[in-house]
């Protein structure tokens, strides 16, 4: 009716107590629409940290906190041995997160926008639409860079502090939608194996010998590991099998004394040889008695030196088939105390000859004695 005392166009502008009341509930959606969308942000990098902190541990540093007692090393240790799960948890709730940050953050952003462009004069739909596009943007990057890839450094820089401390809110994540997550990481399995592949719940954490060889190579150039460390470690990837028959000094390179030989003549072949352990042979290099070591003919009188090599010089060699492992031959030098091996054939012949410098050498590489410095030095001029 008109002339009423709350009609007319100067009671729209003034606004009624009823108007006033319907902006209030608005206002408060769009700040609480906001606050929402936050948690909804912190949730997201909650699970992508998560993810990556129990993919990228050190599983046996978990594994010995763990032994120490730590609840929190306990839960990390359950939630890696349940990987497969754990991580089908992280993504359900990131799937969660985004699409609840998409469904309340980006409407609430875009409705708190409209109001200043349309106090810059826009058109209702102009502002509208720049709204959502702003809105939109700002939540997407927001989402990218703080709800992802934040995060995603965080536990790459440090997985362990990272699992550990996000163990036990992920375990209680999965006791309440354990069920849904259940049935999505068993449709998924599923999946695999119609491709023909076996679902794991643990992550394979082992690596081959060439996988490890070119992380010490990378670990090498990188200047993490001195030519000496990571020459020691290479060497001792395929130090347990490699074969003592691919170090030992082989039979025609043999310098080998008759045991009919005469203390001199045996020195001069030390001398021209360089070498202080000489193998003593019977018939032939077939039938070898033991070896004779340099430094025992200094005990023989002048004229002894004239005489036959006197029997009990002559030391007891260690005797392995050329199929035994380095490994093997080491273990076997350590228990005979002797480090000086004869290499025979599966039908007893001789095959070579190895030292346990040939077998330390597979590991240090190359070690230069006396001799070797000498024979350099005499090669050179």
């Amino acid at each position: 009716m008109p002339g009423g005392p709350g009609d007319g166009p100067a009671a729209d502008r003034l606004g009624s107590p009823g108007r006033s009341g319907r902006r209030r509930p608005g206002r408060t959606l769009v700040i609480t629409g906001l606050l929402v969308g936050l948690l909804l942000l912190v949730a997201n990098a909650f699970f992508v940290a998560v993810e990556f902190a129990l993919v990228a541990v050190r599983r046996t540093r978990v594994e010995q906190l763990a032994g120490t007692g730590n609840a929190r090393a306990r839960a990390a240790e359950r939630s890696i041995k349940e990987l497969s799960f754990m991580l089908s948890a992280s993504q359900l709730g990131i799937t969660m997160a985004s699409l609840g940050l998409g469904f309340v953050a980006e409407p609430a952003l875009a409705k708190l926008l409209e109001g200043p462009l349309a106090a810059l004069g826009m058109p209702a739909a102009a502002s509208h639409t720049l709204a959502f596009v702003v809105a939109l943007t700002v939540v997407v990057f927001l989402h990218m860079v703080l709800g992802e890839m934040v995060p995603k450094n965080i536990a790459i820089a440090d997985p362990e502090r990272s699992a550990l401390w996000l163990a036990f809110p992920l375990r209680a994540f999965t006791s309440v939608f354990r069920p849904l997550i259940v049935l999505l990481n068993r449709s998924a399995n599923a999946g695999l194996r119609l491709l023909g592949v076996e679902p794991r719940d643990e992550l394979v954490a082992a690596h081959t010998a060439d996988e490890i060889a070119a992380m010490l190579a990378v670990s090498r150039d990188e200047g993490l590991l001195q030519d000496v460390e990571h020459q020691l470690m290479t060497g001792a990837l395929g130090f347990a099998g490699r074969l003592v028959s691919t170090v030992m000094v082989p039979r025609d390179q043999i310098m080998a004394v008759s045991a009919g030989a005469t203390a001199e003549q045996v020195e001069r072949v030390v001398v021209n040889s360089g070498h202080s352990r000489l193998p003593v042979f019977g018939r032939d290099l077939d039938d070898v008695l033991g070896f004779v070591h340099a430094k025992d003919l200094l005990d023989l009188a002048p004229a002894a030196h004239r005489r036959p090599l006197p029997g009990r010089l002559v030391r007891r060699m260690l005797v392995v088939p050329e199929d035994r492992t380095l490994q093997q031959l080491l273990l076997a030098m350590r228990r005979a105390r002797l480090h000086f091996a004869l290499v025979v054939t599966a039908e007893g012949r001789t095959a070579g000859l190895v030292t346990i410098e040939d077998v330390l050498e597979e590991l240090v590489g190359d070690i230069t004695d006396e001799h070797d410095r000498a024979a350099a030095e005499r090669a050179s001029g």
